[in-house]
């Protein structure tokens, strides 16, 4: 072996592989594909959103309703009680009842940030499915009609919040009035004892 060279063995050259040529038919299908993908995502996101504006409406809505409710029973409840007792004069009952107008206004409100809540959903979901769907890039084209339904969720959206705060609203102002209420209450004037005949 003494005078021999050794040559390691000779590895072929490393080439890339020429980009695939794709057939008319074959490019047309893959962006198929790449629309129907693109479509699929949009539904999710529809869903998605919808299922996401729901919950978070009827949470909020919850709230207002349940603390505007539960007051309002509160007053009516004591409100009752005192009548029955008769200890208000007329004045002091209208002073008292003030609070059960401002929880019952809440009340009022909540049921239209529902109604708004619902009508932003269909406002939200008929935008996505009114779009054009199309296998030619842009896959989705917003249309008239995606465009006045996304418009009537957005103005049912604020519509929703505008009501939710104006539930809130009518929670603080009945709890400050009745706190008014409250610290007003004396009770009325004994009425005289019919005379006892013998």
């Amino acid at each position: 072996m003494e005078g021999k060279k050794y040559d390691p063995p000779r590895v072929a050259e490393s080439t890339l592989a020429p980009a695939p040529i794709l057939t008319p038919n074959e490019a047309l299908e893959m962006r198929v594909r790449a629309a129907e993908r693109a479509h699929d995502d949009e539904k999710e996101f529809g869903a998605a959103a919808n299922s996401a504006a729901v919950k978070g409406a009827e949470e909020a809505i919850k709230a207002a309703l349940l603390i505007n409710g539960g007051s309002s029973v509160a007053m009516l409840a004591f409100i009752g009680t005192l009548v029955s007792r008769d200890v208000l004069s007329a004045p002091q009952l209208a002073a008292i009842t003030k609070p059960l107008l401002c929880f019952g206004s809440g009340v009022a409100t909540s049921v239209l940030a529902a109604a708004a809540a619902y009508f932003t959903n269909l406002g939200i979901a008929g935008s996505s499915t009114r779009k054009e769907r199309s296998y030619i890039a842009p896959f989705l084209r917003t249309t008239q009609a995606s465009r006045r339904s996304a418009r009537l969720g957005e103005v049912f959206r604020w519509v929703g919040v505008i009501s939710v705060t104006a539930s809130i609203g009518c929670f603080i102002w009945g709890l400050a009035s009745a706190e008014v209420a409250f610290r007003n209450l004396t009770p009325a004037p004994a009425k005289p004892a019919a005379a006892s005949t013998k």
